[in-house]
């Protein structure tokens, strides 16, 4: 199991350390659910911290005859649309033409309808799609292309070749996805596409243009998780957990709600939570999360499972690891100048876990545990699902049943997740029919088509987390 957050939060692990919670000047035991309990979850929990992304771009085809394109009512309108949207933050403005991709120094939306409208600035026709596509994916930040997708390699058309299934599995496997907004014109007598394609990191860009582009284009969305997810809670300080009368004897005041993750704290241990599901003949443990599986343009979403695990020893050892970590001991010099441990440090569990020279103990480094499943605990309550789905596929409920034979352990913390288990691409959608056209010379090109379809194949979203329920109970 990795988990990157957890390798920006160092790696450590202690084990076996005792507190000194009765000495005088010295702090608590450490207490693995206590203070700082939301940050340490949203670390163990893969939640990606915000972090500085690269200035969005917006990368334009120069080659000869898209400017036919750009002269059209419908695209003309558009253009001035993204471009009022996307200059009125920092953008850097790329130019595609002469098999470059090169910065077009415009500060404002004036000066780039003039770039655009210029007909020396469309020379020739090769304007190189995957350059700059490449560009795009190697960065971190939402990005729009606007172009035909028409691509050249040696003075040949690119066909049909899968050319940017590279690219574009790249940027999806970063957990990104990448929008197209199509609009039909002509060239001659040849039937084209313009496509207005937003790669999206942040949902800064989709947000604010997808309204613009949305009702004078067709649009695919290229994803691998293009689903959401919402939750109805009656409650909001109690979540979706089974708890009619308090009879979990939930902590309200120590819930917590993350990204893609909840957190519960019950007051009673597994045998008494077990007695409650069978004297009040309790079948749902979590109920009132939904998902919206209606956009299928990429995948038909078809299975779930749920999967549960004992994470008390791996999670405990985390949080230890990422509490020494965040709170390092003070350091002094010593009589050689070295580097040397305050007298003045006092905490036990610090001094534990470092050396005298204030570096982390090999001891200390942590190691993910593999968690392997328990059996008989939870399952999907698939008559739910099922029902659901067919009466509105953009409001199905995913709740959570006890197992038939329902028998836990003693364990103080389980992680509960929701699987996807099963994809199919949507490689026969007629959507797809708008990544081809025929050039000039009559011959079809389905080399965007390619790519789009072979991005599909090779990343199935198969067994995925989709949602994670936390349940600490209280073994004392």
């Amino acid at each position: 199991m990795t988990i990157n957050s957890r390798i920006l939060y160092g790696l450590l692990i202690v084990t076996g350390i005792g507190g000194c919670g009765g000495c005088v000047g010295t702090p608590p035991p450490f207490d693995p659910y206590g203070p700082g309990l939301a940050d340490r979850l949203n670390a163990y929990n893969n939640v990606q911290p915000d972090v500085k992304k690269d200035t969005p771009g917006l990368f334009i085809d120069f080659s000869a005859g898209i400017n036919n394109a750009f002269s059209t009512s419908t695209v003309k309108s558009l253009l001035s649309e993204c471009f009022n949207t996307v200059l009125t933050n920092q953008f850097e403005v790329f130019k595609l033409g002469s098999n470059e991709v090169t910065p077009l120094p415009v500060t404002n939306t004036t000066q780039l309808g003039q770039e655009i409208s210029n007909p020396a600035n469309y020379k020739d026709i090769w304007a190189p799609i995957q350059q700059a596509v490449n560009k795009i994916t190697e960065a971190d930040n939402d990005a729009l292309l606007i172009t035909d997708f028409e691509e050249w390699n040696n003075k040949t058309e690119v066909t049909s070749t899968a050319y940017l299934k590279l690219p574009f599995s790249k940027w999806l496997a970063k957990g990104n996805s990448i929008h197209f907004f199509i609009v039909d014109y002509k060239e001659g007598n040849v039937d084209k596409h313009i496509y207005f394609t937003i790669f999206n990191s942040t949902n800064n860009l989709l947000s604010k243009l997808a309204p613009k582009l949305s009702p004078y284009s067709a649009r695919f969305d290229l994803s691998t998780r293009d689903y959401r997810l919402s939750t109805n809670y009656t409650d909001p300080k109690t979540g979706g957990i089974y708890n009619e009368k308090n009879a979990l004897d939930l902590k309200p005041d120590q819930y917590l709600k993350g990204e893609n993750y909840e957190y519960y704290p019950s007051g009673l241990d597994w045998k008494n939570i077990a007695a409650v599901h069978k004297e009040e003949d309790v079948n749902d443990i979590f109920r009132n999360l939904f998902i919206d599986l209606s956009n299928q343009d990429s995948y038909a979403y078809k299975t779930f499972e749920v999967q549960t695990f004992n994470a008390t020893e791996d999670f405990e050892n985390f949080a230890k690891a990422d509490f020494a970590l965040h709170h390092p001991p003070a350091i002094t010099k010593g009589k050689n100048g070295e580097n040397k441990i305050s007298d003045k440090e006092k905490d036990p569990f610090i001094l534990e876990c470092y050396n005298e020279d204030g570096t982390i103990k090999d001891a200390c480094t942590y190691h993910a545990q593999t968690l392997k499943p328990l059996s008989n605990y939870f399952r999907l309550n698939q008559s739910l699902f099922d029902n659901t789905s067919k009466s509105d596929n953009k409001h199905v409920e995913l709740g959570i049943s006890f197992d038939p034979k329902f028998k836990p352990a003693d364990d103080t913390l389980l992680k509960i997740n929701i699987v996807l288990t099963a994809a199919t691409p949507n490689i026969d959608s007629p959507k797809l029919e708008k990544f081809k056209w025929t050039n000039a010379k009559g011959t079809p090109n389905t080399a965007l088509y390619e790519s789009v379809k072979n991005t599909l194949l090779e990343l199935k979203p198969e067994n995925k987390i989709i949602y994670t329920y936390y349940m600490k109970t209280n073994q004392n």
